[in-house]
């Protein structure tokens, strides 16, 4: 992401600071500085963070003996409970965000608090992460949710002005499956939807670490 960034914006890898905001089924955070990743939503597994399809994301360490505890699970279960039926499941009894939308539309008011607390996990990221990094030249969304979710981009970056990033309304709308650059002319911040390509980037990783000669 950082490179395909710096190529979209015209810079070198070395030279911007990016969160990267990686929506999927599965999501996380990063705050890349030079092409370095200085900080990431995941900890020791995927499960901290964001909210996800299925995933908690963030929570109160006390939460696991409470639900141990108090609930009567047990670590297998409380291992399954916030890695397979929490996150956007949990909330409103979906883990896509097309469905979650789409409800949401409707008036639906689990699915409207499921976006609105995966919204404002998001924003929580995002704050953090310019405060990590001092300078944001680019705010980048990828991944089946970040890359295709309207939505998700507009509320994510609502009211974020006072850090330099404003989205173009009519540019998040357009569908494209190239990198391109969604945010308002004025915009401090470039908001950016690059597309992933992992099996990719595993490939080059292994490629680089093949022994030569």
């Amino acid at each position: 992401m950082s490179r395909r960034t710096a190529e979209l914006l015209g810079k070198s890898p070395e030279s911007v600071n990016l969160i990267v905001l990686h929506l999927g089924n599965g999501a996380s955070a990063s705050a890349v500085a030079g092409g370095v990743c200085r900080d990431t939503s995941m900890g020791l597994t995927p499960l901290e963070g964001l909210v996800m399809g299925t995933r908690s994301g963030d929570l109160d360490p006390a939460v696991l003996t409470h639900l141990h505890r108090v609930g009567g699970l047990s670590m297998d279960e409380i291992d399954d409970l916030l890695n397979r039926r929490s996150g956007l499941l949990g909330l409103c009894g979906d883990n896509d965000m097309r469905e979650v939308t789409r409800r949401m539309a409707e008036g639906d008011a689990r699915a409207t608090l499921a976006f609105e607390v995966y919204i404002h996990r998001l924003r929580k990221y995002i704050g953090g992460y310019t405060a990590v990094l001092g300078r944001v030249d680019a705010l980048v969304f990828t991944a089946g949710v970040g890359e295709n979710s309207v939505q998700v981009r507009a509320a994510a970056t609502e009211g974020l002005g006072g850090l330099g990033m404003v989205l173009d309304p009519v540019l998040n709308a357009a569908r494209s499956r190239e990198p391109r650059v969604v945010s308002a002319a004025g915009s401090r911040v470039a908001v950016a939807v690059v597309p992933t390509d992992e099996e990719l980037e595993i490939a080059r990783q292994t490629f680089a670490a093949l022994p030569r000669g």
